[in-house]
């Protein structure tokens, strides 16, 4: 294992001269992180070296050792990313460029969004909508597929009121997809 020091060093040097990296003087939180970042190396190099290959531990502790480094790890590729890539937006915080938006505003029954459904199942991606009580419904291809492949196979009066169920409500919505699922 590499020593906290040599590892501290190293990335002072090569990072302390990036000036992609955005520095805040007024905040302490880099510093705050570093030392618990300390603490957390300190603490699995030891527990590294009390532990053997063939040892039993409790579940408690096996899966507390994963969600740390499953945390640790989503922390890295995360600061990795902002290092590489400072400018760069974030698609999903500015609203009008919502990937599931398609200007439906009000959706009286199924025909209104077919087409979105059909390209849903064309093209592999979910859709959202709002139901008339003024919910968002997210649909993902596979419910897509099953309301699609549902709705072809009722009759024109069971048409008509599978359509009209399908946006009436967010409860209502969530029972007519379980029953194109079954």
């Amino acid at each position: 294992m590499k020593r906290l020091k040599s590892i501290y060093t190293k990335s002072t040097k090569c990072e302390s001269n990036n000036s992609s990296v955005p520095m805040n003087y007024n905040d302490n939180e880099g510093r705050m992180a570093k030392q618990n970042l300390y603490k957390v190396h300190k603490y699995s190099q030891e527990l590294f070296e009390m532990l053997h290959d063939y040892q039993e531990l409790d579940a408690w502790v096996q899966v507390k050792i994963a969600k740390a480094a499953d945390y640790i790890g989503a922390v890295k590729h995360y600061l990795e990313y902002q290092m590489q890539y400072p400018d760069a937006e974030n698609a999903f915080d500015d609203d009008d460029n919502d990937p599931y938006d398609h200007g439906f505003n009000e959706v009286h029954s199924l025909d209104d969004i077919l087409p979105t459904i059909k390209k849903s199942i064309k093209e592999n991606t979910s859709f959202k909508f709002r139901t008339r009580d003024d919910y968002e419904i997210i649909v993902n291809p596979r419910i897509s597929k099953n309301i699609y492949e549902t709705y072809l196979k009722l009759n024109d009066h069971n048409k008509e009121k599978f359509s009209n169920s399908l946006v009436e409500s967010k409860t209502s919505f969530w029972k007519v997809a379980s029953f194109a699922t079954a």
